[in-house]
């Protein structure tokens, strides 16, 4: 009797894996679109849109639209090609302690990799490679950089964990409004002037 039950509840324990299987891949897949991957610790932004009846150019327009959007950072593109459907760079934000006012103190810089591909009715983008560039105070009392870098994938900060669980969290939120952003660019049409209606003169 022992051996029938086994061989009976196999079919169901089959079914049960899988779905555990598929539930744990479909929580992994909307994780990463939201900011992190299957481990907590990664911090990885991307998605794959599908874009109906847009034109690879139309994408294209919009994705350097919406780079040009962004105005509190430092971007620097390496690749910017129109036939390829390519936008590819790097982006750098200051970050500050969390102390308001004039307490305020550059902590930081951090630097991510940006990139956005286009096809006639879809588009990919991806915002990875985030590295947090430590600052000093020099002789002259002036914040430099001092060359020394941490990824923000690494969860512990000994001696200053609560800061840059802090630097965490604000990279998280600004750049979960990026996607957000990004998304709406893609699929906005461009404002078109009005033409300015003159009045003809007309013979009576």
């Amino acid at each position: 009797m022992g051996i029938r039950q086994n061989v009976s509840n196999a079919p169901t324990l089959y079914l049960m894996k899988t779905f555990f299987l598929i539930a744990i891949l479909g929580l992994s897949i909307h994780a990463n679109c939201n900011g992190q991957s299957a481990t907590t610790s990664v911090m990885d932004f991307s998605n794959v849109v599908v874009a109906d009846s847009l034109s690879k150019e139309f994408l294209f327009r919009n994705a350097q639209r919406w780079v040009n959007t962004i105005k509190d950072e430092k971007i620097v593109l390496s690749q910017n090609d129109s036939i390829l459907g390519k936008i590819e760079g790097e982006s750098s934000y200051l970050v500050y302690t969390q102390q308001a006012g004039i307490l305020k103190k550059l902590s930081g810089r951090v630097s991510y990799k940006i990139s956005i591909e286009v096809k006639d009715k879809k588009y990919r983008y991806h915002f990875s490679d985030f590295v947090f560039h430590y600052y000093k105070q020099d002789r002259y009392y002036n914040m430099v950089e001092t060359g020394k870098v941490k990824s923000l994938n690494e969860q512990s900060a000994s001696g200053w964990q609560k800061l840059w669980d802090y630097h965490r969290t604000i990279t998280q939120n600004k750049l979960k409004e990026y996607c957000k952003q990004l998304e709406i660019k893609m699929v906005e049409k461009p404002e078109v002037p009005s033409e300015k209606v003159t009045a003809k003169k007309v013979e009576w």
